[in-house]
């Protein structure tokens, strides 16, 4: 595939001026000012503000009121109907004392929910990735079949200058020449047509760059340099298991698993206190009452949700492991198509570069030169020629769908 790499590397040449932004670069960009891979970041701090705040008291009950206080209130001193005073004004306050563990697992099962987003975010970048990478070698190929129709265009300007001298001493067909005119028009027509393609990958560039305004910048062809091993291996089970969606599922296995935690702290007692004074009515003592508290949530009506939630984690515990085997068996069955289909479509770029497009050019040499000795006519250089330039498009094609196909690797494998 050398003389295909060349091609490409030089067909930038023309687009020196522009500046060349390296495909490393476009991605740093897009990780870096993309707004759909902004808000996982704010809700990461925001689950992470929840967590920092599980380890905390309960806020105290304070209330007042009468306290053991008759209806009749001459009852309430001591001159009253029975000469002794009855009743009292209290004062009470409450605080509980809320089990430490069962905090601290709370703060933990909020604390995985930002893992979760982490990883989520990495599925996010991935796509926005593999959206990249297929407008960049899009655009690579386009910028290679313009090349192709340059030269196609400079050869067949050639042959119809040459007909035309040949016309006026009736030694070429009119209808030649203008099937030869037809065919240069037709290649500006393709020009503006591929022009129009890369305008269209390079606004999708620029949108996923989040670039302001119009930049003016080119796609550099060295990448392709970098890519000619365009074959990897199968895949193995650690780099499956890095996956973002799989790390998805993983971050939602240990949030079950602190979920489930965190209900069996709620079967656990929690303690408090309540300090009550009286203000006695009629001369009597002040008063007080200290008492402690604690629930009992081992009661089986009032632990019945509670043991409910625990058993029904572990099926969404076992949910969950499917579902990650589920999603490896795809990845893994996706990376070996993608990889046939590479193989495939190397095997024929291959035998374009060196079997068909060689004795092609071959061909169309040899007619040009019997043309120009005049034992051959215009009309089967023009076929040579035309034979020619599908060949070297129809590569470029195949190139642009292995490249397609590598990029779809990347993105089952979440290669940068």
């Amino acid at each position: 595939m050398n003389a295909l790499w060349t091609m490409l590397l030089c067909s930038s040449t023309h687009s020196f001026a522009q500046t060349s932004l390296p495909l490393d670069s476009i991605l740093a960009r897009i990780e870096r000012n993309h707004p759909a891979l902004k808000a996982p970041d704010a809700r990461i701090r925001e689950l992470d503000t929840y967590a920092s705040g599980t380890v905390t008291l309960p806020p105290p009950r304070v209330s007042s009121g009468f306290w053991m206080t008759p209806y009749n209130v001459k009852r309430w001193s001591q001159s009253g109907a029975h000469g002794d005073g009855m009743g009292s004004f209290m004062l009470s306050a409450e605080q509980m004392l809320p089990n430490r563990k069962m905090q601290e697992a709370e703060g933990r099962y909020m604390a995985s929910m930002s893992a979760m987003q982490g990883a989520e975010k990495g599925v996010m970048r991935n796509m926005l990735f593999a959206e990249a990478k297929t407008a960049y070698f899009n655009w690579l190929v386009l910028k290679g079949k313009i090349a192709v129709l340059d030269e196609s265009k400079n050869l067949l300007r050639l042959m119809i200058e040459s007909a035309k001298q040949r016309y006026q001493f009736n030694r070429e067909k009119l209808g030649s020449i203008y099937k030869a005119e037809a065919e240069l028009a037709d290649l500006d027509r393709m020009q503006a047509m591929y022009a129009g393609e890369i305008r269209q990958q390079k606004t999708m560039l620029e949108a996923l760059m989040q670039f302001q305004q119009a930049a003016d910048f080119d796609v550099d062809t060295s990448v392709l340099a970098s890519k000619r091993e365009l074959l990897p291996a199968l895949p193995d089970t650690a780099r499956i298991a890095a996956r973002s969606d799989i790390q998805v599922v993983e971050a939602n296995l240990r949030t079950a698993r602190l979920e489930q935690e965190f209900n069996r702290s709620k079967l656990k007692p929690e303690f408090g206190v309540r300090y009550d004074h009286m203000f006695a009515f009629g001369g009597q003592p002040l008063q007080f009452s200290l008492m402690g508290m604690m629930t009992v949530p081992i009661a089986p009506w009032a632990n019945k949700d509670i043991k409910a939630k625990i058993e029904g984690i572990d099926f969404r515990l076992a949910a969950f492991e499917w579902e990650k085997a589920a999603i490896a068996n795809g990845v893994w069955g996706a990376a070996a198509d993608r990889l046939v289909m590479m193989q495939t479509l190397q095997d024929q770029i291959e035998r374009y570069e060196n079997d068909i497009v060689p004795n092609q050019r071959k061909r169309f040499q040899s007619t040009l030169l019997a043309y120009e000795q005049n034992t051959d006519e215009l009309f089967m250089a023009l076929d040579a020629w035309l034979e020619l330039k599908m060949s070297r498009l129809a590569q470029l094609d195949l190139l642009q769908q292995l490249l397609q196909a590598k990029t779809a690797y990347e993105r089952e494998l979440e290669i940068r």
